[in-house]
């Protein structure tokens, strides 16, 4: 068993500190500093638009400043791990109207992104242009994630979400994220909650990739999926999650950081290094939230 060494764990801290956005130097200081938790929420409010929605680059691949569901699911990611009376603050309340405005009800599906982001820089994956069927229609993701944001919960759309499970051999890595973080909903239903874990617990083995050796590229990893000791994944995974910890430790850059394991190509390429920056601190800092979670750094 491996530990992340005090002087890297402080390198690490050092490269947030000095490089990362002030979103993620707030949530440092709130993971590892003992500062409260109104910082992450002012920080977080920047990427908050009038119409309760989040853009201006949240997710660092999608530069457009208008709102999407995309971003905003980020935000609640983000809200969800603050104490439980920030998660339901005025930030949250006028988000989630947002998300009740731009259902489509015909669909019982969120659109991922707004049209209007294909004039702005982004990742190739999220070129809209002779790919409307991607973006339109019901699809786990993000739906299913939406779905444990809202206050109330929709018992149709959850017919409907473990009705596309069950009809599933294989599930991709997102799909399955975002079934995951609807499964931690507080709210739901206990016969609901146990019929999605059923059919998580079905699809595991088709998503999550637990050969060591195909790590370095772009996959589910088993600590993204039991991202804690009390994931209920754990115990399954328990053996791969280990793995996972020491490689992480090995894999961390000379400079304290972790990368990403994607670029943009070719397309806009000064925007991408902007956003491989960003990332660069978000994927260091939830490194440092896993290890710490964990027990694998050096007190």
């Amino acid at each position: 068993m491996k530990y992340l060494s005090k002087r890297s764990f402080e390198k690490a801290k050092k490269w947030i500190q000095e490089n990362a956005r002030p979103l993620e130097k707030a949530c440092l200081g709130f993971y590892f500093d003992g500062i409260g938790s109104n910082e992450v929420l002012s920080t977080l409010k920047v990427f908050q638009n009038k119409d309760g929605g989040f853009g201006h680059a949240l997710e660092p691949d999608l530069r457009t400043p208008d709102s999407s569901v995309l971003a905003t699911s980020i935000a609640f990611q983000i809200l969800r791990s603050l104490p439980v009376e920030q998660s339901v603050s005025y930030i949250a309340s006028s988000a989630i109207q947002f998300l009740l405005r731009n259902y489509d009800s015909g669909r019982m599906s969120w659109r991922i992104i707004p049209q209007s982001a294909e004039n702005f820089p982004h990742a190739f994956w999220w070129d809209q242009i002779g790919r409307e069927e991607v973006f339109s229609g019901f699809h786990l993701n993000p739906t299913a994630e939406i779905l444990g944001y809202l206050p109330e919960f929709n018992p149709a759309l959850g017919e409907r979400v473990l009705s596309a499970l069950r009809n599933l051999k294989e599930i991709e890595m997102h799909d399955f994220l975002c079934c995951k973080r609807l499964s931690e909903s507080t709210h739901l239903d206990n016969l609901f909650r146990q019929s999605l874990f059923v059919e998580l617990k079905r699809l595991l083995d088709s998503c999550v990739v637990t050969d060591s050796s195909k790590w370095n590229g772009y996959g589910l990893r088993p600590l993204q999926v039991a991202n804690s000791p009390d994931s209920i994944f754990f115990e399954r995974l328990q053996k791969p999650v280990e793995e996972n910890l020491d490689y992480e430790i090995d894999t961390q850059d000379e400079s304290g950081v972790w990368l990403p394991t994607w670029s943009w190509g070719d397309k806009f390429p000064d925007d991408w290094e902007k956003a491989k920056t960003e990332w660069t601190g978000i994927i260091t800092l939830e490194k440092l939230v896993l290890l710490k979670r964990f027990g694998r750094i050096e007190s």
